[in-house]
């Protein structure tokens, strides 16, 4: 199958999973795994894993795009390696490595980085293609962060817009608050974010996975 028809594929597959909940607010989806495990959904997330330079970087497990492509049978064969491994139940995700990085502006500060193994981003991309549509349409129209087609230019155009005054009067708005979760993604509490998961999916094995 050509690159151009699987990518086709698996946009149309998040084109439904999209409509589908974006139609139905309640609408919990039961049957996941299979999607996440299916050769089109594994050679897309491949396909974009490997474009991006973070391939190169690798994490406990000294794994690369580099040397995946190098193995006998190259991405082909390991993409079937990691998709027996999900079906059979023997995959299990690595410890990461940890890097400090400097922040920017900030001299002397670093923020931690956790690079995952390659196989384990893999995994999470796969994951990521078929979850996003789901709860894209549960997401806030308003809301910017971490969002495909979203930036802070977005929303920067979406304040001015709601400042300004218009032909109706002028806004009803005065301020603008800028603020700062310190250490947001390390203090998340992952019970409330589960719950909020498993309000939209049922499937075990993808619960498991997340």
């Amino acid at each position: 199958m050509s690159g151009e028809v699987n990518i086709s594929i698996v946009l149309d597959m998040q084109r439904k999973l999209y409509r589908w909940s974006n139609e139905d607010p309640d609408k919990v989806f039961v049957d996941l795994f299979n999607l996440v495990c299916d050769r089109r959904t594994l050679n897309e997330a491949w396909r974009r894993l490997a474009r991006n330079s973070g391939s190169r970087t690798p994490g406990t497990d000294g794994m690369t795009r580099l040397t995946v492509e190098q193995r006998p049978g190259g991405a082909a064969a390991f993409l079937e390696e990691i998709r027996e491994a999900l079906r059979n139940g023997t995959y299990c995700p690595e410890p990461v490595r940890q890097r400090l990085i400097p922040k920017p502006g900030k001299p002397g500060q670093f923020r931690p980085l956790g690079i995952p193994t390659l196989i384990d981003r893999l995994v999470q991309m796969a994951l990521k293609l078929i979850l996003e549509p789901i709860f894209e349409a549960d997401f806030y129209p308003t809301s910017y962060g971490f969002r495909k087609g979203r930036s802070t230019h977005d929303a920067l155009v979406r304040i001015q817009k709601v400042l300004h005054p218009t032909r109706r009067g002028p806004s009803v708005y005065r301020y603008v608050i800028e603020g700062d979760i310190k250490g947001c993604f390390d203090a998340i509490d992952h019970h409330v974010m589960m719950e909020g998961v498993r309000r939209r999916i049922s499937d075990r094995k993808v619960l498991r996975l997340i």
